[in-house]
């Protein structure tokens, strides 16, 4: 395809970001305004049109899905082929992942360095944490590392933590950060973090290194570059060529991620950081419908920390937003699904989505959509990659391929159990650092301080592991696997025909699926192995047809037919921790505005009037972000409003200057004694110590033959089928059954005695 007919089809602004020549450009796309179509079209125009070779340009986006989709489109805008020539289109992490792999040494790594990934870290924090004798509960292993990849990536480095004298909790953890990167530069491994830290470390001490990253980066495009933190940042002014040849695409309205370190000043400031740039601002949307584009617009615009654009569309008309304030969250999760199942007519489940600021939302949303048995899944739950059994699995692989590699050793070597156990590897491990090689390596030493029977087992493992380099080469990828699967007694542990070992010997199955289809890709188990270990957790959306239950956070990216934003109240949505921050509360106000932009033809905005909490049922206030959308386009379908909201759902008139100045706000205000409070100050005391439900008090409890007592909504847990919730009680005594909802068991009917349930 011409470079003329690349620009076909765009809009006027779309056209000028992808026909810009050199130098710095920042486009800013709104939601829903074709920033991915601009980003491909860029890449391929400046292919077609020969500014560039393909292997001069560098695009890089946070997600492998965004990267597969960009490199594919781009590939087939000029039949390219899936290589695209020879150009990098990738997340951050692997394109530092390919740099490190091509050049360890400038680096100061082995040649053959392992990835430390989540799971990982926490074990060797949590032995560190042991060695120093700290206690767990005191110093969160999850929190050290938080804390840790937070410097990192605000290029901060242990001796300015260090030199925080008076903080007592700061000099811990850098004791930690210390012994953790030790321990990681004694396994030979990188985590995230490192990856991008030590690829700005090879660029600084290699010139020939620089200087080809450099060549490959002359055109440098970035998705998603509200995003960036300053560690990534520094990388991207680090290879950027002379030229300044940098194409950033984001939009500052949809910065949600600075828990997570990302610099929004980095879009801000862009013309700051690069003199010259040209801005181009994406404001016709392609997605949503009229009505939702006014409201989210309204709602944004209250925001200060943003450079400003309008949303519009040219499609007509289009479904009011609807707004629904329940008396509690059942009633809520049950508004919810009567809508879903009257539009099953007309939009497949697999577009509709519920969105909630927080996990702990879906319950409600869960049992309802059981209840009525209708299909649905919960993003963001536990991924396949990180099930004990994959695991496990990978770190076999990861041995046939790395024999070096000690994490995997110390994960599999007793699994399934062989008699090794804690003091063999700590013998193990003393005897590796003693002669100076892998714990993985130094073991088949068979060091005399061990016992005979340890020595037998570690005889028996390797035995394994020298067949399977043998039987590497005689077999197909998906063969070798489940061959591997059934020497080394991983399938053995899932024997039988209970629910738990029939899932955890299918998950096995798809693993060897897995690596079929990776080699019909032409990836050996090494690459293989590589892109398992950069695996996101926003790549695992299943495409099943059910309704996606969500956080707004999770939602991020994608867009539905129909979405319902759930818990708009103070507390929830914005949430308790950023509701008195300002800058917090800007971001939460962004993560609304992202939830309300993924519906294409239908919103609804709902909230509960009560909600059960701590064992009783407590007040809310509304957010006050629905006081900042206008009315124009809302439909208010609240039943008996003015019955059922109470004195803490009243506005106070300083978040009632603007917005909804309609029928919805009045009747908020009217509707009962006024509190005095504001919406700010959170949830107010409930009157009455009396539990009640719609007006009647919570079901009594039932006591089972133990004398255990039992009620609808306790928590449980089953040796067997995990956690779950009792959905009713049938019976008492002797005769009691419970009817409990499972998260991974679906509905089960138990005797509590006889099924041994304990209360969470």
């Amino acid at each position: 395809m011409t470079a003329e007919r690349l620009l076909e089809g765009l809009n006027p602004t779309q056209r000028e970001a992808v026909a810009h020549g050199e130098g710095p450009l920042l486009v800013l796309a709104g939601a829903g305004s074709g920033k991915t179509r601009v980003l491909t079209h860029r890449v391929a125009h400046l292919i077609g049109r020969g500014a560039a070779e393909p292997f001069e340009i560098t695009a890089v986006t946070f997600t492998n899905k965004a990267a597969r989709e960009m490199r594919e489109r781009a590939a087939a805008l000029i039949d390219a082929g899936p290589a695209l020539g020879g150009a990098f289109v990738g997340t951050f992490h692997r394109w530092a992942l390919d740099i490190l792999r091509r050049w360890p040494e400038a680096a100061g790594l082995p040649r053959r360095f392992s990835i430390v990934d989540s799971d990982d870290q926490r074990g060797l924090m949590m032995r560190i944490l042991k060695d120093e004798g700290l206690d767990p509960k005191e110093y969160p292993a999850r929190s050290v590392l938080s804390r840790i990849s937070g410097h990192v990536n605000r290029l901060e480095d242990v001796e300015r933590l260090e030199r925080r004298t008076g903080d007592v909790r700061a000099l811990v953890v850098a004791r930690l950060w210390r012994r953790y990167t030790a321990r990681k530069k004694e396994l030979g491994a990188v985590d995230f973090d490192d990856m991008l830290a030590l690829v700005l470390e090879a660029l600084s001490s290699d010139r020939a290194v620089a200087a080809s990253v450099k060549r490959r980066a002359r055109w440098l495009l970035v998705d998603e570059f509200q995003d960036t933190n300053r560690l990534q940042m520094k990388l991207l002014n680090t290879v950027l060529s002379e030229s300044g040849n940098i194409t950033a695409v984001g939009d500052e309205d949809q910065s949600i991620y600075r828990w997570r370190g990302a610099e929004m000043d980095n879009i801000l400031d862009f013309e700051r950081s690069f003199p010259g740039a040209r801005v181009v601002a994406l404001e016709r949307n392609y997605r949503s419908t009229a009505p939702i584009l006014k409201i989210s617009g309204a709602l944004i615009a209250t925001n200060t920390q943003r450079r400003g654009k309008t949303l519009f569309t040219e499609k007509d008309g289009g479904e009011p937003v609807q707004l629904f304030v329940a008396p509690g969250e059942r009633e809520e999760a049950r508004w919810v699904c009567d809508r879903i199942e009257a539009l099953q007519t007309s939009h497949p489940l697999g577009e509709m989505a519920v969105l909630m600021r927080t996990n702990a939302q879906t319950r409600p949303f869960e049992e309802e959509l059981t209840r009525r048995q209708v299909p649905y899944r919960v993003v963001g739950g536990l991924r396949f990659w990180q099930r004990a059994e994959v695991k496990d699995a990978l770190a076999y692989l990861r041995l046939v391929v790395r024999p070096e590699d000690a994490l995997a050793f110390e994960r599999v070597v007793n699994v399934p159990a062989r008699g090794i156990g804690a003091a063999t590897l700590d013998a193990l491990r003393s005897h590796a650092m003693a002669v100076g090689r892998s714990v993985s390596i130094a073991a088949r030493d068979m060091p005399e301080t061990l016992t005979s029977r340890a020595r037998m087992a570690l005889g028996r493992f390797f035995e394994i592991l020298d067949e399977a380099q043998t039987q590497r080469e005689v077999f197909e990828p998906a063969d070798f696997v489940g061959w591997l699967l059934e020497a080394s007694g991983l399938l053995g542990l899932y024997d039988g025909e209970e629910e738990e070992k029939v899932v955890r010997r299918e998950n096995l199955r798809q693993l060897a699926t897995a690596v079929a289809e990776a080699s019909l890709q032409g990836q050996d188990l090494d690459t293989f192995l590589d892109g398992v270990a950069l695996f996101e957790d926003a790549d695992q959306r299943n495409s099943a047809d059910a309704v996606s239950l969500m956080t707004l956070h999770s939602a991020k990216g994608l867009e539905f037919d129909a979405v319902f934003v759930v818990g708009c109240e103070d507390g929830l949505l914005p949430h308790a921790n950023s509701r008195n921050d300002a800058e917090g509360l800007e971001e939460e106000r962004r993560l609304a505005y992202v939830g309300m932009t993924r519906a294409r033809h239908r919103l609804a905005l709902t909230a509960a009037r009560e909600r059960f909490l701590f064992g009783q049922r407590n007040p809310t206030r509304p957010s006050r972000f629905l006081a900042e959308i206008p009315a124009d386009f809302l439909q208010d379908d609240s039943d008996s409003l003015s019955q059922i909201v109470g004195q803490s759902w009243g506005f106070d008139a300083a978040t009632t200057g603007r917005g909804i100045e309609g029928s919805f706000s009045r009747r908020l205000r009217t509707a009962g004694p006024q509190s005095g409070g504001s919406v700010g100050s959170g949830p107010v005391p409930s009157r009455s110590p009396q539990r009640s439900f719609r007006g009647r008090p919570i079901a009594a409890t039932v006591e089972d033959a133990d004398g255990k007592g039992w009620r609808p909504g306790d928590r449980v847990s089953h040796r067997r089928f995990g956690s779950g919730v009792v959905l009713s009680c049938q019976g008492r005594g002797p005769q009691l059954k419970l009817v409990i909802f499972f998260d991974r068991a679906g509905r089960k009917t138990l005797v509590p005695t006889i099924a041994k349930l304990e209360k969470c």
